[in-house]
Formats: C-alpha cells, sequence, structure tokens
C-alpha cells in the first residue's frame, strides 16, 4: 500500500524570535482511535526537502538561521463512522 502524504503550514521560529511558514510533511495512518496524519521530520522550503533533527529545529537554506518548527496544539484527526447500534 502507498504512503499518502500531504504538505501542511506550521510556524517556526528563531532564537531571535522571527517567525516564518514552512510546509512540514504529513503521512496518514490509520490506527484504532481513527484517521491521523502523523508529522514527519521533514518540512519544504522551495521545493527544497529539510530534514529536520530530533528536537524539530533546521537551518534555512537561503539565511542559514536556525529556525524550531513549533508544536502544534491540534494536530488533525478523523474519527472513523461507526454504526448506530439499532
Amino acid at each position: 500500500m502507498p504512503k499518502i502524504l500531504i504538505l501542511k503550514e506550521v510556524t517556526a521560529k528563531s532564537s531571535c524570535g522571527t517567525k516564518i511558514i514552512v510546509e512540514q510533511v504529513f503521512e496518514k495512518i490509520l490506527n484504532q482511535s481513527g484517521l491521523i496524519w502523523l508529522p514527519l521530520p521533514k518540512i519544504v522550503i522551495t521545493e527544497k526537502i529539510i530534514d529536520l533533527n530530533e528536537n524539530n529545529f533546521f537551518t534555512h537554506p537561503a539565511t542559514g538561521k536556525v529556525f524550531e518548527v513549533m508544536n502544534e496544539k491540534e494536530r488533525f484527526k478523523f474519527k472513523r463512522k461507526t454504526q448506530p447500534l439499532y
């Protein structure tokens, strides 16, 4: 079964407080709680794939600044539909 990947805009912040929007790669996963989109440690900037380190940091290819991808409070989830019990 092929992997289903999407890009989602997330916020990244540098140590001096600069905030930018980048696209993070998410993979569609089906588990017991339903369908979820699992964030992968990769972002895309100007069509370049950049790996995040274990702390969600990356170096911007154009500026050389180090940014941290901020954790989103709510990852998008989809509940599986259940059949009514009647």
